[in-house]
């Protein structure tokens, strides 16, 4: 089996990919959803099939707290209504993770539950934060936290 990617790298590489979506100009992104405290941009994604989104929005609230709802942890199960278990495998460092999840099924269970191993990685940047899950390296994790699934 392959090893893991350096985790330290993988992140160094994910916050500039960041960074760089971060730094695309407003033009090139269309607004989807804005209401009086939250806007939400997408853009075709130009590495894969499927979109970027870009969220921004004032919360009244402890810098801390809202850290805690975005990054993998039981705090995110208690907004994101269609998450049923989230489980962090391994820790890296505060800002990345390994994290199994489950979704909801949906339509009816027409669209079934699912459960997905991401690596994810959140870091402040500038007056905010830049977040993502990785799910191009499944197989890798899937491979080797398979006896923690089961």
């Amino acid at each position: 089996m392959e090893g893991l990617p350096d985790a330290a790298a993988f992140a160094t590489k994910l916050k500039n990919t960041l960074i760089q979506y971060h730094s695309i100009e407003d033009d090139k992104w269309r607004v989807v959803k804005k209401t009086k405290d939250v806007t939400i941009w997408r853009k075709p994604s130009e590495e894969f099939n499927g979109h970027l989104f870009k969220a921004q929005g004032v919360i009244d609230d402890v810098v801390n707290s809202v850290i805690d709802h975005i990054r993998p942890g039981p705090c995110r199960l208690d907004w994101d209504s269609l998450m049923t278990s989230l489980d962090i495998l391994e820790h890296f460092e505060e800002n990345c993770c390994v994290m199994r999840y489950t979704t909801a099924g949906q339509l009816l269970n027409i669209i079934s539950p699912r459960e997905f191993v991401d690596f994810s990685y959140t870091v402040g940047y500038k007056e905010g934060l830049l977040s993502c899950g990785k799910r191009t390296l499944v197989e890798k994790f899937s491979l080797r936290y398979r006896h923690m699934m089961d």
